[in-house]
């Protein structure tokens, strides 16, 4: 079982700053090959949630932009699924915490596209596979997904994933309330610091 604990929000921080913080992510931990990642590259996932977004709050969208159409899918459908309840999603939460397991304790951080708070995380995908379920497992958004429930403390992440070549979003929902997570557990061990005894 994996303890979390001393867990902060930051609001309003910029991705910038966010990445800045000293704290293991799920893309790093994901992506580390001996200790090491390549430098970090912003993906069109990350454009895509702010069109989103913008569309959402009716805030300055640039229609122009290559991703606007797949943003206006995503966002039709968050509102098709979710309705007035949209007006109570957190937008771009950062979360810093410590996760125990076994003796180790490792320092995690997580950046959420939108929180329902104490009911859900959604998180936005785009993607060109038309194999969503496989896509889903081979990329570990599961992992993803939980480390995010944890950092926010619900128990639901929905996965909004756009295919490109079938021109569709679905949502799928995945449940989080397990307190324990192979992938978090070995990395734990590998980069966490031994518990000193009290």
């Amino acid at each position: 079982m994996i303890i979390t604990r001393n867990i902060r929000r930051f609001d309003n921080v910029p991705f910038e700053e966010y990445l800045k913080f000293p704290q293991y992510s799920h893309s790093f931990l994901k992506h580390e090959k001996n200790g090491v990642v390549e430098a970090f590259v912003k993906k069109d996932n990350m454009q895509l949630g702010s069109l989103v977004d913008d569309i959402l709050t009716d805030g300055n969208v640039n229609m122009a932009h290559p991703l606007y159409p797949y943003a206006r899918d995503m966002a039709h459908k968050i509102r098709t699924t979710f309705g007035d309840i949209i007006k109570c999603f957190h937008k771009q939460v950062s979360y810093t915490a410590e996760m125990e397991y076994n003796n180790f304790v490792m320092p995690v951080k997580g950046r959420l596209d939108f929180l329902l708070p104490k009911h859900a995380v959604i998180d936005l995908k785009l993607t060109q596979s038309k194999q969503l379920r496989n896509l889903i497992s081979y990329m570990g958004y599961g992992n993803q997904g939980w480390n995010y429930c944890k950092l926010a403390e619900v128990n639901d992440f929905y996965l909004m994933i756009h295919s490109i070549p079938l021109k569709k979003t679905e949502i799928i929902k995945l449940d989080c309330s397990s307190n324990s997570n192979l992938f978090f557990e070995e990395k734990i061990e590998k980069f966490g610091s031994v518990k000193l005894a009290a």
